[in-house]
């Protein structure tokens, strides 16, 4: 498991901030400012990648190979750090593909609703040995 960076595209749509990554065909979501947009991202590109084989990973671009020209004015390119890890072994991803949701996962695990929800938005994370346990204790659940 590693880190992967992929340049991805931001720009203001009608409503939202919106991100996007080019070298991942049709990976893109939005947020409600730009901070929420690369927050977002992240889920898309792991949702993108999840159940390739790391080797299999699309190769990133280089920034400065993007051509913002097609894409609103105003369009800005920042690198986004994907860390494998990070992603793959999170509580919120090991629900997911329990098919659990919030309200379920905390009821599994007997922890309050709102805890569970930060670690799905991702506002906090359980320190890494509880989120080992846990994420074992939901694959366990399946």
């Amino acid at each position: 498991m590693a880190k992967h960076y992929y340049p991805t595209v931001f720009y203001f749509g009608e409503k939202n901030f919106i991100a996007l990554v080019p070298d991942l065909q049709g990976c893109l979501t939005q947020g409600e400012d730009l901070s929420d947009a690369m927050f977002w991202i992240v889920d898309a590109m792991g949702t993108w990648l999840d159940g390739l084989d790391e080797k299999d990973y699309p190769k990133p671009s280089k920034p400065s190979e993007l051509d913002l020209s097609d894409y609103p004015e105003g369009a800005i390119v920042n690198v986004i750090e994907f860390d494998t890890e990070k992603y793959f072994h999170t509580v919120r991803y090991a629900a997911k593909k329990a098919g659990l949701n919030i309200k379920q996962t905390a009821d599994l695990l007997g922890a309050p609703y709102h805890t569970v929800q930060n670690w799905f938005n991702g506002t906090s994370r359980p320190i890494p040995w509880v989120e080992r346990l846990v994420v074992e204790k939901i694959q366990n659940s399946i």
